[in-house]
């Protein structure tokens, strides 16, 4: 018996800039499913204080920078980490173009973090919600099905851009996602 291969996830969480009211459904959704780890953060461009979410690279810089492994982009294409496997040496954080991973580290001492060893820490990282997409072709990430203003969407950029909607690129620093390198 073959076992069924998974289905490639070609959608993204994207913000729709002019629907968001800032009222952080989102990432209380995603905090509340995710071991109250801060995965969906907010940015503040002049007034407006808008959701920042990984953006699920294809070629993934935090993955390829990744010691020890605890970043992958599985099967799927979903960039995820793996918790038990992070070594907190904030290498990840660093090497994100849009700054969205957070560069805080935490965990054991620094001395007690070694490759093979666990140090504490656990990078927080979105998954889109993998549980939820596992279950129903038809799912959305939670921080998507929270969000009471239709400001997160759960689609393929591609068909985004073919609908009219103007996509965000260009590389960010971490302590500013909208800045530009």
């Amino acid at each position: 018996m073959n076992p069924v291969p998974a289905l490639t996830v070609d959608a993204r969480v994207l913000t729709d800039m002019d629907r968001c009211i800032e009222c952080g459904s989102c990432a209380a959704a995603c905090s509340v499913s995710h071991g109250h780890m801060p995965i969906v953060n907010a940015a503040r461009s002049g007034r407006a204080l808008l959701p920042v979410i990984c953006r699920q690279c294809r070629s993934a810089a935090c993955v390829a920078v990744c010691p020890a492994e605890a970043m992958v982009c599985d099967d799927r294409g979903v960039v995820r980490r793996r918790p038990m496997r992070c070594i907190g040496c904030g290498s990840c954080a660093k090497a994100c173009p849009f700054g969205v991973l957070p560069n805080a580290l935490g965990g054991a001492p620094g001395g007690f973090r070694s490759p093979d060893r666990i140090s504490g820490y656990q990078i927080a990282k979105c998954d889109l919600c993998e549980d939820r997409l596992a279950q129903h072709a038809s799912a959305v990430p939670r921080c998507v099905a929270a969000c009471p203003a239709g400001a997160l969407v759960f689609a393929d950029p591609r068909e985004a851009e073919k609908e009219g909607l103007a996509l965000l690129g260009g590389r960010t620093i971490g302590e500013s996602p909208f800045k530009r390198r």
